[in-house]
């Protein structure tokens, strides 16, 4: 895949600065478009903004490490403060503090605590001011543990953990949706320009042939072998083949530029496409095909996200139904001294708990209504989620059945085509040695490009049609390969 690539851009850097024709098949467009177009490159950049997120999600999850340092926080002002005698009073201020902390925070999914452990000094300096002397203290707080319980209330953290990595996979689901809708457009942009291609030659052979006809009918008419009408349709004939070969030029001009700017090169470059008679004999098989639509697409993962996220909002509203609370607490040892040894060396413990409860009294039904309401949309969601996976299976059972039918087409319009010039060359020679009437060469003409126009339309139905279920089932069915990058 890398040698291909690199060789298609070696080609277009030629092609570019040459300014020559270069021939690409289908899968030299198709290649060039899922790694060059515009398209990608922002499914790309979608796809990064997504890892990133998750990768924030992750941390979540992992032990916190922080340092804190404040220095210095300096205070030089007048405050109100306590005095001695119960009082209060302005008094000046002028200090200093320093402080200096490590601190470990792990999140606990099971329960939806916080836990932590930390250490810190901290110094104070006190500035002289009127008659009071300058000092210098520290405070120590060698090793501290704490906890944050909620009980009764909504677990956020264990619910992120279903859904997070579901979203995730939807993410990287999408991506490989847009590269193969990348694909099937690149499809289409290929046929149209290879079917303009394709009628603009058929147009220039035509006028060929009808000059040359032409100049046959000015001979026989001028020995009174053809009526003046027949050789005024000869002439016709000429004039049509012309108005085809401009109006076919400015056809293939159009998808030429079209196909350019899906694939993003800004240069002139001029695609020279190669029509894929051989087509491959792809069996589908329907119970693969659903199971690795339901496997890989990001709407069956969609689905499951929408409804777990209504489950999430009911247990929410039910949690925020009634009694709360909190229990939080910390222990260790602080000292404190003249000197970093003093704060040290006699260490006193700590020990803080607080338990808060929050219980409702009266909200007029405002929590009950809400409860309802949610449970209520669970039930919505989970009706139509139903609905939209069978919609979504009976796609790619249709998609499937109908590329049975696609397979068929092909053959059969191959026969036809190959059928309608054996005739239109026995009615030309026919015409040349006079056993039939001009009318009977355009009609066999006709036919001929007819039958042309269908088997180049049944080549680009079958492939729209096989990279259509590449697109429904995130599958390669040709190497029996998932599609999920």
């Amino acid at each position: 895949m890398k040698f291909t690539l690199l060789t298609l851009l070696l080609s277009l850097s030629y092609l570019i600065n040459a300014q020559t024709e270069e021939t690409f098949t289908l899968d030299d467009i198709i290649v060039l478009a899922q790694s060059e177009s515009p398209q990608v490159k922002l499914a790309e950049m979608r796809k990064s903004n997504a890892y990133w997120t998750n990768q924030s999600f992750l941390a979540d999850y992992r032990p916190q490490i922080d340092l804190g340092v404040i220095l210095p926080s300096l205070n030089r002002s007048v405050a109100l403060i306590d005095l001695p005698d119960g009082s209060s009073g302005f008094r000046q201020r002028s200090q200093m503090r320093n402080n200096l902390s490590l601190s470990l925070t792990q999140n606990i999914t099971a329960t939806g605590a916080t836990v932590f452990a930390s250490s810190s000094i901290e110094r104070l300096d006190v500035f002289k001011v009127d008659n009071n002397d300058a000092t210098q203290s520290y405070r120590s707080n060698p090793l501290f543990f704490g906890f944050s319980q909620p009980i009764f209330g909504f677990n956020q953290l264990k619910w992120n953990k279903k859904i997070r990595p579901l979203e995730y996979q939807e993410s990287e689901a999408r991506f490989s949706e847009e590269l193969e809708a990348v694909a099937f457009q690149s499809v289409e942009r290929f046929f149209k320009l290879l079917i303009a291609q394709m009628n603009l030659k058929a147009a220039l052979d035509r006028k060929v042939v009808a000059d040359d006809l032409y100049k046959l009918g000015q001979n026989r008419f001028s020995v009174g072998n053809i009526a003046e009408t027949d050789l005024l349709q000869l002439e016709m004939d000429v004039m049509r083949s012309s108005t085809d070969i401009s109006r076919g030029m400015l056809e293939q001009q159009t998808a030429n530029e079209e196909l350019r700017n899906f694939l993003g090169l800004y240069d002139d470059i001029k695609f020279n496409l190669e029509l894929p008679l051989e087509v491959p004999d792809i069996l589908i098989d329907m119970d693969i095909a659903l199971a690795q639509a339901r496997k890989n697409r990001s709407t069956i993962l969609g689905l499951q996200r929408r409804l777990l996220e209504a489950e999430i909002d009911v247990e929410r509203n039910k949690a925020n139904n009634g009694l709360n609370g909190e229990l939080s607490g910390e222990i260790g040892v602080s000292g404190f001294g003249g000197n970093v040894a003093d704060a040290y060396s006699t260490l006193i413990d700590q020990e803080v708990i607080t338990f808060r409860l929050s219980i409702p009294i009266a909200d007029w039904g405002k929590a009950k209504a809400r409860y309802e309401i949610a449970k209520s949309n669970y039930e919505l969601i989970d009706l139509n989620t139903g609905l939209e996976k069978i919609n979504f299976e009976n796609d790619v059972k249709i998609a499937v059945q109908q590329f049975e039918l696609v397979k068929e087409n092909v053959t059969l319009s191959k026969r036809s085509y190959e059928a309608s010039q054996k005739r239109y060359d026995l009615t030309k020679k026919r015409y040349v040695i006079g056993k039939v009437d001009i009318t009977q060469l355009n009609l066999a003409d006709i036919e001929q490009e007819s039958q042309r126009q269908a088997y180049a339309r049944s080549i680009n139905q079958f492939w729209s049609a096989y990279y259509q279920i590449r697109s429904l089932t995130l599958y390669d069915f040709i190497n029996n390969v998932p599609l999920v990058r």
